[in-house]
């Protein structure tokens, strides 16, 4: 079995910052995964970063064209700082995703070509483009890494990540891959986030403190519930260009009277029942026999966790910190794996969830 010491560097639907995770990572071709944490850290992107990012979601090929090197850059500065020289065997990076359409296409930027020039080590980027070639949705890759870590549990396990986008995987205790179900079910932090941005020019709700002045608006409520891709079969996933700034400014355009907490609190709302229902919807399982694990940065709002707790009604609901994963850096671990999978030559997609066809060895190696 051989170990990988990985830089895993994941840019995810906050648009927030840059996660870097360094493990010494095997992965036998049975599917035995043995990982230790090495560091960690999260490197906030500057305003300008971020509104380049957010002009690539909506520009032209040259506009693209030049943010995709400008994030590589970027990228690669921020890893030289991190790794400060020690020895790595290769890095897997998800690069930002700045459109995704499910079974079509997809797009990530965060040009590799700076990172390959500075490490001289492989570079595995573009994780979705197989699935897709085969058949399927191209997403979520989670499940992957959650079959992986919950397939010996003693009970039926369901993983929350609470990203930009609320993302679920089921583990029933048989382990069996065949039978592992994950979609994403709405938006996670990104209505609530971007609400913060554009009242107050703060980055999130820290603390809560903006849902917690607030009030649910159930008109607002109900009308976000009949969103299509919430009332939609899996599988499927989303991302900003449904759930991001565009929704948030329709919102307040159709209902300008209402206050920026009340806003915040009822988007808290409808993140935590769209949670429920997909689960209650889409998964046989009962509240009693079955454990609810959430990481991501959503485990930090308290307003929004105990909706999720109170939507759900699951009696056993942990943060992955409570079994030794720290909330932040479960992506950035997703990405190592991935790229030693790739590496080792190991189907890492999941039929079940994506709809391919078959299961197919993931990413690109520079």
């Amino acid at each position: 079995m051989k170990n990988y010491t990985v830089l895993g560097l994941m840019s995810g639907t906050s648009m927030d910052g840059l996660d870097c995770g360094l493990f010494e990572i095997s992965l036998t071709t049975d599917n035995y995964l043995n990982w230790e944490f090495i560091d960690y850290t999260t490197v906030s992107y500057s305003k300008d970063i971020r509104e380049s990012i957010c002009n690539a979601l909506v520009g032209d090929e040259a506009l693209i064209d030049a943010v995709d090197r400008k994030l590589g850059k970027e990228f690669s500065l921020i890893t030289e700082q991190f790794i400060k020289g020690r020895n790595i065997d290769l890095i897997a990076t998800h690069g930002q995703t700045i459109a995704h359409d499910d079974g079509v296409s997809t797009r990530q930027i965060g040009d590799v070509q700076y990172l390959k020039k500075i490490f001289q080590v492989p570079i595995i980027s573009n994780f979705r483009q197989a699935d897709i070639k085969a058949g399927g949705n191209g997403a979520p890759l989670m499940p992957f890494l959650d079959w992986l870590l919950f397939k010996e549990y003693d009970q039926n396990t369901i993983t929350l990540n609470l990203g930009g986008v609320a993302n679920i995987t089921y583990i029933l205790k048989s382990g069996k891959r065949s039978e592992v179900l994950g979609f994403d079910t709405g938006p996670g932090m990104a209505l609530i986030d971007e609400s913060c941005q554009l009242f107050f020019e703060e980055p999130f709700d820290r603390d809560g403190v903006h849902a917690a002045g607030g009030k649910v608006n159930q008109e607002i409520l109900k009308e976000l519930m009949a969103h299509d891709f919430i009332q939609r079969i899996p599988p499927k996933s989303t991302g900003r260009h449904e759930f991001g700034r565009d929704m948030v400014k329709q919102i307040i355009q159709r209902f300008p009277r209402i206050s920026p907490d009340d806003m915040i609190r009822t988007f808290c709302a409808f993140t935590a029942k769209s949670i429920a229902e997909n689960l209650n919807k889409h998964l046989n399982f009962t509240t009693s026999d079955c454990s609810l694990i959430i990481n991501g940065g959503g485990v930090y709002h308290p307003v929004l966790m105990e909706d999720i707790r109170n939507s759900t009604k699951i009696s056993n609901i942990k943060t992955s910190a409570e079994i030794g994963i720290d909330p932040d850096m479960k992506e950035s671990l997703l990405m190592a794996v991935l790229g030693v999978a790739k590496l080792e030559d190991i189907p890492a997609n999941m039929p079940a969830v994506t709809g391919a066809k078959e299961m197919v060895v993931l990413g690109d190696v520079l």
